[in-house]
């Protein structure tokens, strides 16, 4: 009879050290972090051959910086023009895609939406938490290998 609670206190003991493993992992994939969220840009600045470093955020018009992006489920891109339109006929919304491989996040679609020369842009993830993201991307703008750093954070 005395055994009885040792014996439970053995069992209770092994039941914790065998359901707790070190393995498991419960952090959200990157696909998830981006996803089903309102992401809007907070930073964007270029690196351009003989000019140096360009801020472009600090030139975006306020009817720009309201503007978001959405990584939906299903490969949907979305960027809505936010509250404020710089345009009364532009459309609320424009649509195009987008996937992850690893650290490199594919934009397609959106080229001429976001002024970009190309429709299709590899941004390779820097960082990337729940609430924020940062990325590079280059292109060549009128033959000059440009490249742009973008932040992002959710609203």
């Amino acid at each position: 009879m005395k055994n009885y609670p040792l014996l439970l206190l053995l069992f209770c003991c092994t039941l914790f050290f065998t359901a707790c493993s070190s393995d498991d992992d419960d952090s959200p994939s990157k696909e998830d972090m981006l996803k089903n969220k309102r992401w809007q840009i907070t930073a964007a600045s270029a690196a351009v051959p003989f000019f140096g470093s360009v801020d472009f955020y600090a030139n975006l018009k306020d009817c720009q910086r309201d503007n978001y992006f959405e990584f939906q489920a299903n490969g949907v891109l979305l960027i809505n023009e936010g509250a404020t339109k710089c345009t009364a006929l532009s459309p609320q919304q424009v649509q195009g895609s987008w996937s992850l491989n690893g650290d490199i996040m594919t934009i397609q679609g959106l080229g001429a939406t976001l002024g970009l020369p190309s429709d299709k842009l590899e941004i390779k993830l820097t960082d990337l938490s729940s609430t924020s993201l940062t990325g590079e991307f280059s292109l060549d703008y009128n033959g000059l290998p440009v490249t742009v750093k973008v932040t992002m954070r959710t609203m």
